[in-house]
């Protein structure tokens, strides 16, 4: 059987649907060289349209638990596709016409390889690795990288480091991740051969020790589409969340930072029942709390087990920072057909974002297919608004957005909000800049 995530991969064509979001206008269409040209303003778009993917592959800005972007010295930067060179580069938004340039700045040489980006403050970390299909597609001598930059102010450009990539893993994966502890170890996790794997530095960032499989229950045996993530959170701490399809459960083990890297505690069921599971995870923590809050936006597969329309679809799950136990909260419906969530904590205003697709492919109920909805919460009363959201992302004369991506960063009303995702059809990249503040 071909597994849900090639399954659900695709957003399928549909009807037409006039929309507008809170003033979001149209940009300019950035091209290979960093050159652009006026973009196509359909009625009915919403976003900015971005630089051609073309030669990158299916889903240019997934896979579900990685981050493309991140925020430093006042501006928003990615790593996007080069279409000239069929090479990723670094680029930077230029808010003011909304713009993606180019800098220059090679990231991986390989096409098809998808990446997570990491900003300590310091340094920029890159992981890129070969894509797999699933953890049973997983194959060695498709080496997966961590490469690091500096960031030079005054130029604004940012300078790959001696001794860089290194290798993590010399297998592919679906996905990777990557994060930082307190101590300044480098933490990585992926699934291989239905296991969740992790590897950590044990000499610099450079210094890569053996991968292996992840030392508690519940963390082999899984479905080969499941997938895993990893978080530095409290401080002091680094966790690491997967599913377990077979399991119909989303687990959390965690590690304390300093310790052997093979010492991790016992493992926390984030959710767990018939079909709470699916191969959809994106964690985050709220960064500046040395108590310890974690939230993750997971996808059920209630759906596939014809469950009614009102049973949750997508979840907002939490972690209690005293006993580290995890509550949960519907996002999404089965009706509103939402899938790849990805979420954005608002640390000022103490506030979580999701974005995610909607309609799903296959989706029986009706709306305009392949847009990227936004929904919100306040953190300390979590509850989500009924319905599909707010539009923020749509092209309306190709309805096949989706993966949906942004920053492992907690924004503020200085930052604003970056969010992009693409369109497997047109081979673009789109965007939206939404601000955060009073109103």
């Amino acid at each position: 059987m071909m597994p849900r995530s090639l399954r659900r991969a695709r957003v399928a064509g549909g009807c037409y649907a006039l929309a507008l979001l809170l003033g979001v206008l149209f940009g300019a269409t950035p091209v290979a060289g960093g050159h652009t040209t006026p973009a196509r303003a359909a009625t009915g778009d919403i976003g900015h349209v971005g630089p051609s993917t073309s030669g990158d592959g299916s889903a240019a800005t997934g896979e579900k638990p990685e981050s493309k972007l991140w925020w430093n010295d006042g501006a928003w930067w990615a790593v996007l596709f080069h279409t000239s060179s069929q090479t990723h580069h670094i680029f930077r938004l230029n808010r003011a016409t909304q713009q993606w340039v180019d800098t220059g700045t090679i990231v991986d040489n390989r096409p098809k390889t998808r990446s997570d980006a990491l900003w300590d403050g310091t340094r920029l970390y890159v992981s890129s690795h070969v894509r797999a299909s699933s953890s049973s597609g997983a194959a060695s001598g498709n080496p997966a990288r961590l490469y690091r930059f500096s960031y030079d102010a005054a130029t604004k450009t940012y300078t790959r480091d001696a001794g860089f990539p290194a290798q993590i893993t010399s297998y592919s994966s679906e996905t990777l991740t990557i994060d930082k502890d307190s101590t300044g170890v480098l933490w990585a996790t992926w699934t291989q051969g239905s296991k969740v794997y992790v590897n950590s530095t044990t000499g610099g960032d450079a210094v890569w020790g053996t991968p292996f499989v992840l030392p508690v229950t519940a963390a082999t045996g899984l479905d080969s589409d499941d997938i895993s993530s990893v978080v530095s959170f409290g401080g002091a701490r680094t966790g690491v969340m997967w599913s377990n399809q077979v399991a119909s459960a989303v687990y959390f083990a965690e590690h304390v930072d300093g310790a052997s890297r093979s010492t991790w505690a016992v493992t926390r069921t984030a959710v767990q029942g018939p079909n709470s599971a699916d191969d959809h995870i994106n964690v985050k923590s709220l960064q500046a709390d040395a108590s310890g809050r974690v939230y993750a936006v997971i996808k059920t597969s209630l759906d596939d087990a014809g469950a009614t329309s009102s049973a949750p679809l997508i979840m907002l799950l939490a972690r209690d920072p005293a006993t580290g136990a995890w509550s949960s909260y519907r996002v999404g419906q089965i009706k509103d057909c939402h899938t790849r969530p990805v979420l954005l904590i608002d640390s000022e205003h103490q506030t979580l974002y999701v974005f995610m697709t909607a309609p799903d492919s296959g989706c029986p109920y009706t709306g305009y297919p392949g847009t990227i909805f936004m929904k919100s919460s306040p953190m300390s009363s979590i509850a989500f608004p009924d319905g599909r959201g707010t539009p923020i992302i749509r092209d309306a004369l190709s309805p096949n957005m989706n993966n949906v991506t942004t920053t492992k960063q907690n924004v503020t009303s200085a930052t604003g909000m970056v969010v992009m995702a693409s369109n497997d059809v047109t081979q673009r990249y789109w965007h939206a800049d939404l601000p955060l503040g009073s109103s």
